[in-house]
């Protein structure tokens, strides 16, 4: 064979070596970047951007669009499920995902608001109340992507506080029937009482005249008995406005000092930060119903001798805004302690028993709670939480 075509044979053979080395790296080096571009992705991390110039510009700009096209669906996806959780936070009623095994995948802030409880993480922690007779209970069982070990079924339960919802309407029904009582039996014994009065003095002294007395003092004792009855279905429907804790107390103070020389005392936590603790701590609710709350536990405290009286303002980790009013005067028996929100229920002897239930009205039409804490011989704490 000539030398030359040899030569020729090698100088070819050699080129196409080149070539063929030349895709290789090539193609290793776009085998290695897809690889680095689906590990970042499957590690969540999108900050990479591969350089678009140079001999592998066109391959980089595909590369990038592929990272930019999968980060805006994950951003849009995560924009969703912000979105359903607000909606389902916004809900008053509870909500548990529960897997196979009882553990709790996800569950809303009314679910912790309902059960009592500041962290769900089984359903064997709840399981007794949500079988009680307090609760109304769905479940619904569907099936997601099977994970090693499952089949991928999960429980969805939604239970709602019926006892709460029967405890509203039966107040409301009363409510209604409460008003129409009163106004019928005002406007019946009101002229029997006017007529009475009128009658004995013009009667001569003697047994007429003495029924007659004791016909009009029986009306006019009616006539206030119904009255306090009257006075629970006419609480005014709260008008909510912003205002200070600090200010509002301290009018409320002055007020209850002017009944009785007792060392009175109003404290705040030490403001943090960027929040509204402090001196600053403000209040959502109708004033002038939280000061008819507020002055009635400060008048049962100075009839009950208190000698010191504290009053603390502060917030929650749920962001509630609590007063607590505590007192060292007589402590209430645990007897009473159960009947003390029960309307017409009194240990005085003067009393109409309609203070704290009204309290208690206020305080639910308010959104919040008046709690009777504690009470014994070194204090009796109530506490209202907005």
């Amino acid at each position: 064979m000539d030398s030359n075509v040899v030569i020729a044979i090698l100088s070819t053979a050699a080129v196409f070596s080149l070539v063929c080395l030349a895709i290789l790296r090539r193609h290793r080096r776009t085998i290695g970047k897809v690889t680095f571009l689906f590990n970042a992705i499957d590690n969540l991390d999108f900050s990479f951007q591969f350089p678009e110039q140079g001999r592998d510009r066109l391959l980089n700009e595909a590369l990038n669009r592929i990272r930019r096209i999968i980060e805006k669906a994950r951003h849009d996806l995560m924009e969703r499920e912000r979105y359903y959780e607000q909606i389902i936070n916004a809900v008053s009623t509870g909500i548990m995902v529960v897997d196979e095994r009882g553990s709790v995948l996800q569950h809303n802030e009314a679910a912790l608001r309902l059960l009592g409880v500041e962290v769900l993480t089984f359903e064997s922690q709840v399981k007794e109340k949500l079988a009680s007779e307090d609760f109304s209970v769905r479940q619904t069982t569907v099936r997601l992507s099977p994970q090693p070990g499952d089949s991928g079924a999960v429980r969805i339960i939604a239970f709602s506080d019926i006892r709460s919802e029967l405890s509203t309407r039966e107040i409301e029904s009363w409510t209604k029937l409460i008003r129409v009582l009163t106004h019928e039996i005002m406007n019946n014994v009101a002229p029997i009482t006017s007529l009475s009065e009128t009658l004995s003095k013009k009667a001569a002294d003697g047994e007429i005249k003495e029924g007659l007395a004791v016909i009009n003092g029986t009306g006019r004792q009616l006539l206030s008995f119904v009255d306090n009855y009257r006075r629970l279905t006419l609480i005014p429907k709260p008008q909510p406005k912003l205002f200070y804790v600090k200010p509002f107390l301290e009018r409320m103070v002055a007020l209850a000092e002017a009944q009785r020389n007792a060392d009175f005392s109003i404290s705040f936590p030490p403001p943090q930060e960027g929040d509204g603790g402090g001196p600053a701590l403000l209040l959502y609710a109708d004033e002038s119903l939280v000061s008819h709350v507020v002055t009635n536990l400060l008048k049962n405290a100075i009839e009950a001798e208190a000698t010191a009286i504290d009053i603390s303002a502060y917030t929650t980790d749920d962001d509630a805004v609590c007063i607590d009013i505590s007192n060292n005067g007589k402590p209430i028996p645990p007897e009473e302690a159960r009947q003390i929100f029960v309307p017409f229920f009194t240990t005085k002897p003067t009393g109409s028993g309609i203070g704290l239930s009204i309290s208690q009205q206020i305080m639910k039409q308010s959104g919040g709670s008046i709690e009777l804490i504690s009470s014994d011989p070194n204090k009796t704490l109530f506490r209202l939480k907005f």
